[in-house]
């Protein structure tokens, strides 16, 4: 058995009201009001072709010494350049994926 530490019992009220969920602290209300968002992994498939692409891309990245890139990122860093294009440009990129 762990050595314990002497402490009073308590009564079932106490024990309720001694945790500390409730308690509203200036420090945790700032981090309340931070919207933290989350990756969620998700499965999708990429031929080979597009995977050597991808990692290309990376080795490229770790190559002229920026910080570390990995694949999301680079799938990422994709779809914001996607949504420079205009929807045509867009809708062609699609077909000619499709065809590949």
């Amino acid at each position: 058995m762990r050595n314990r530490v002497n402490t009073l019992p308590r009564d079932e009220a106490a024990f309720i009201n001694g945790g500390s969920a409730g308690i509203d602290t200036a420090s945790t209300h700032k981090e309340k009001n931070k919207v933290v968002t989350k990756a969620k992994p998700v499965s999708i498939s990429f031929f080979d072709e597009n995977l050597r692409d991808i990692d290309d891309l990376i080795r490229e990245e770790m190559v002229s010494g920026s910080t570390r890139v990995n694949r999301s990122d680079v799938v990422r860093a994709g779809l914001e350049a996607l949504k420079k294009l205009s929807k045509s440009e867009i809708s062609f990129l699609i077909a000619e994926a499709k065809q590949k």
